[in-house]
């Protein structure tokens, strides 16, 4: 079954069918089985269902091993971000790799059964951003590919220095949660494919300050071409 998770402007999907309270190793996590044209899925809200989990206080570890204990054979995650370079607010953009900087996570807490150091030659599963692609050609969505997406640690946004030092890095994209995530659902062995939303241009690319309001804003435009890919992948994820 098929994972999404969402977060800035993305806090529901479809109808609620059942509220999971699910125990793992790492605690408490809240996933809701949902349906959306006559298929169920799994829908996860990061920053939980009212946004009222920081991006640095997201118990990351108990999220993604609930999907595991779930069995989800696939994940699905969008990421409000933004713009360092490439791209233009509104721009829905496939992921194809990221910088975790500072993002020290991992299931591989003990190497008392063994040494464990996942390769991360494709955080992305090649199929499934294939499947993406294909999904949005045929709904005439424009997706474009590249992005390389750097996560901070939040919550407050990226100075003009750091911008620029993560630009030369070859960043061209900036958020402060898909560094966590992509690791954990690596190691956890599930496909796992993901869509930034150019959602504003990061501090000292933009000349205004920076908001919370215009990331949502931005997000609930881009909601229906959400919608569509998720529909999309309803059809080839069992």
């Amino acid at each position: 079954m098929l994972a999404v998770i969402g977060g800035s402007g993305f806090l529901g999907l479809g109808k609620t069918i059942e509220k999971l309270d699910i125990v793992t190793p790492y605690g408490l996590a809240s996933v809701n089985k949902v349906k959306i044209l006559d298929e169920e899925l799994y829908f996860l809200p990061r920053h939980g269902e009212s946004h009222s989990i920081p991006p640095h206080m997201i118990n990351y570890k108990a999220n993604i091993s609930a999907l595991r204990k779930l069995g989800v054979s696939a994940v699905f995650a969008t990421y409000a971000s933004g713009i360092i370079s490439k791209y233009k607010p509104g721009d829905l953009v496939l992921l194809e790799d990221f910088i975790g900087l500072d993002t020290p996570i991992t299931f591989y807490d003990d190497f008392s059964s063994g040494i464990k150091h996942m390769d991360f030659t494709e955080p992305f599963d090649r199929r499934l951003k294939l499947r993406v692609l294909e999904i949005a050609d045929s709904e005439k969505i424009k997706i474009k590919e590249g992005g390389i997406i750097v996560t901070t640690c939040g919550p407050r946004f990226e100075t003009k220095a750091e911008v620029a030092a993560l630009k030369k890095m070859g960043a061209n994209l900036v958020n402060m949660t898909c560094g966590y995530e992509a690791t954990l659902i690596k190691e956890a062995e599930i496909p796992f494919a993901a869509l930034a939303i150019g959602t504003n241009y990061a501090c000292g690319i933009s000349k205004k300050k920076l908001s919370h309001e215009e990331v949502s804003t931005a997000m609930e435009k881009a909601k229906g071409k959400i919608d569509g890919i998720i529909g999309g992948l309803l059809e080839v994820v069992s």
